[in-house]
């Protein structure tokens, strides 16, 4: 994952505060006490718990720095930004490595208006698959519900290459949200309705930014690379050093 670890501790300071602040639902009081809350709990635990060594897993990095189990990753193919996440009146965005924190249960999680699922719990080890979101065994990575969600998420990241997080932004969510209009739920979507709509998306876009690198990926890619991030990700590697610097 090509990421700079050190902005990992500061999106999960922001995804924190826009727990808060979410889109014109809370106040800026309830902002500043995110923030507080924040300083106060997270960077001393980090400071504490950082190992010596640089590695640190996924799984380890979420003990680290959130003991509340209230802080999870959305990933697919590899990590998802841009998802929007309800967790009772407040809304968020999942930040560049995918994360959010959610005071609340149960919370949902959409695309645009496309409601992609809902969860009364986060599961212990802070990951939120594709799979779980539509109540699907993780193991099912070719299930045809699992693969119409992973080919829409795929599909929408805004370099065309998963394998640095999948990036969907607004721009896109806009144009995907007329071409559904008329559809609330991904379970009430074909493959061909996502492909439809994914390839008006990526054209659309590319007719105003010929430089775009978006891609359209096929049902068969997109399983292949769900299958592998459900192997890979819980014990993927990151370096822990900028978190010490920071926390220090």
């Amino acid at each position: 994952m090509k990421c700079n670890i050190k902005l990992i501790l500061l999106s999960m300071v922001t995804s924190m505060v826009l727990v808060g602040c979410g889109e014109g639902s809370s106040s800026s009081t309830t902002t500043l006490q995110k923030t507080e809350k924040v300083q106060e709990n997270i960077v001393p635990t980090v400071k504490a718990k950082l190992p010596n060594s640089s590695d640190i897993s996924y799984s380890d990095l979420f003990k680290v720095l959130d003991n509340s189990n209230k802080t999870a990753m959305i990933t697919d193919a590899f990590s998802v930004e841009g998802l929007k996440v309800v967790c009772g009146t407040d809304e968020i965005k999942s930040d560049k490595y995918g994360m959010f924190t959610c005071d609340t249960l149960p919370l949902s999680v959409y695309i645009g208006n496309i409601k992609l699922g809902e969860l009364s719990k986060i599961n212990k080890d802070r990951i939120i698959y594709t799979q779980d979101l539509l109540h699907i065994s993780r193991a099912a990575t070719m299930h045809p519900d699992v693969t119409k969600l992973s080919v829409l998420l795929q599909s929408l990241d805004e370099n065309g290459d998963v394998m640095d997080g999948i990036d969907i932004t607004q721009s896109s969510v806009d144009i995907l949200n007329q071409d559904l209009a008329n559809f609330k739920t991904i379970q009430e979507l074909t493959l061909d309705d996502i492909n439809n709509a994914v390839n008006d998306v990526i054209a659309t876009r590319k007719a105003n930014d010929a430089n775009l690198s978006m891609v359209k990926v096929s049902a068969h890619d997109a399983q292949i690379a769900l299958t592998s991030a459900l192997a890979n990700t819980p014990a993927r590697a990151v370096d822990a050093t900028a978190y010490r610097s920071i926390a220090q």
